[in-house]
């Protein structure tokens, strides 16, 4: 398994486990869509704090164009 496809399962992994509560409930939109939210201001902090902005930046879109150029061929 690439580097690529674990990270993609594992991501699929966690947003499954943000569908539910610990005790096997479902958690509503509202709920889901806050933590998310959460989750991305706490990773844009971390980002500010490193002053890692323009390199987040740089690699995201290296990122985005490996991703692209995979899905051409």
């Amino acid at each position: 398994m690439s580097t690529a496809e674990r990270i993609s399962f594992l991501r699929r992994k966690i947003l499954f486990a943000k569908l539910y509560n610990k005790d096997g409930s479902k958690r509503s939109n509202f709920e889901i869509i806050q933590l998310l939210l959460t989750r991305c201001a706490i990773q844009d902090t971390f980002i500010q704090d490193r002053k890692l902005e323009g390199e987040f930046s740089e690699w995201s879109n290296e990122k985005l164009i490996e991703v692209k150029r995979i899905n051409e061929i």
